[in-house]
């Protein structure tokens, strides 16, 4: 088993850039010291309350010069609002700096950013598997031209080139049964969850390991879950409800832009069906006790979240679990807190 952080870089309104930032640093850094395998970080734009995480790419730039041997992996860099060959130069420079430890997770994003980047959601999917196609070229070809639907690319050398052969790992991420199969076909990862329940992901995780199986390939699975660790279920429970609470409200904010039949429409055209759905609404209202009893966070002891691992596990098996333990307004003590709790008390007993 291999373990992560995950942070999503939210900033309550009113709220300092500038702290949470030098905050998800020092995080960076304790997770390193720690042990853990991975650092992920969100791509979004626009939003504040629901991420500030506009570069991950800067982030992990500057987190690989204070850490020894931690990895780096954007969840995910949003491929449609890019262009996909200055982008896979930008990984590879960042490749570059952090040594050979970057991965790249990639999906086609949150439904509203499309709008707000001035671009068609109509455009999407042939983007993003087009941008996938492009990028393993630019990191793989000395020189390469692309004819495709949507891009049009004459002859080119994309530099630099990664410091890893062939370029950095490929993570997809997000519930499209249909991007996963396409994982499973090439041999690449997927990583699932955040604060969302199980069951929204489980039959894409299906047929990825369906696609693994008729390729011949085999799976590699993260789970990302929400969490909050003390020593005491009860102490757990009363710190973290306040700044949990406002999470979570927090991701309800950008399904506000949703606001016409025309837009929902346009959406589930594109195949957001989950944004259109309005499904991210519930946050607005969504109690305490709601959150934890609906499993989309785990608030208690290490041994607590060991139950709740393994329960997980019965319904797909994974190979690496990452904890979302900063929410914006803990204080940097309380997400230190939690993972020095699952190094101490849970990795020992899932290695």
């Amino acid at each position: 088993m291999d373990f992560g952080v995950y942070t999503e870089i939210q900033v309550n309104q009113g709220d300092n850039y500038k702290r949470r930032l030098d905050e998800t640093l020092l995080h960076g850094r304790r997770a390193d010291e720690l042990g853990y395998d991975v650092f992920m970080a969100l791509e979004h734009h626009f939003f504040q309350t629901f991420s500030t995480s506009a570069n991950p790419l800067a982030l992990f730039s500057a987190l690989s010069q204070v850490t020894e041997n931690i990895r780096f992996r954007a969840m995910c860099h949003t491929l449609p609002i890019h262009n996909p060959t200055v982008l896979a130069e930008e990984i590879a420079m960042a490749d570059l700096i952090c040594d050979g430890r970057l991965e790249a997770g990639v999906g086609r994003g949150h439904g509203w950013l499309h709008w707000f980047a001035g671009l068609d959601p109509a455009d999407s999917a042939v983007k993003y598997r087009e941008s996938i196609e492009i990028m393993h070229k630019a990191w793989t070809e000395e020189s390469f031209s692309y004819d495709g639907e949507y891009y049009k690319i004459p002859e080119v050398s994309a530099v630099p080139k990664p410091l890893q052969k062939n370029g950095p790992r490929i993570y997809l991420t997000g519930t499209s049964g249909k991007s996963f199969e396409l994982a499973g076909e090439k041999g690449w990862g997927i990583v699932v969850g955040g604060p969302a329940p199980v069951d929204i992901f489980l039959d894409a995780v299906h047929k990825y390991l369906d696609a693994c199986e008729k390729f011949g390939n085999e799976p590699d699975i993260g789970y990302v879950t929400c969490c909050y660790l003390a020593d005491d279920e009860k102490v757990a429970r009363k710190e973290a409800e306040a700044d949990m609470i406002q999470s979570y409200r927090n991701l309800a904010v950008p399904q506000a832009s949703i606001k016409t039949d025309a837009q929902r429409e346009e959406l589930n055209a594109a195949g957001y069906q989950f944004y259109a759905s309005g499904a991210l609404s519930a946050f607005e209202s969504i109690t305490y006790d709601e959150v934890i009893d609906s499993k989309l966070a785990f608030v208690g002891t290490p041994e607590g979240f060991l139950e709740r691992i393994a329960e997980v596990k019965k319904q797909f098996d994974f190979g690496e679990i990452s904890l979302m333990a900063d929410f914006a307004g803990l204080k940097p003590w309380q997400v230190n807190r939690t993972i020095e709790l699952f190094a101490d008390r849970c990795m020992p007993e899932l290695s």
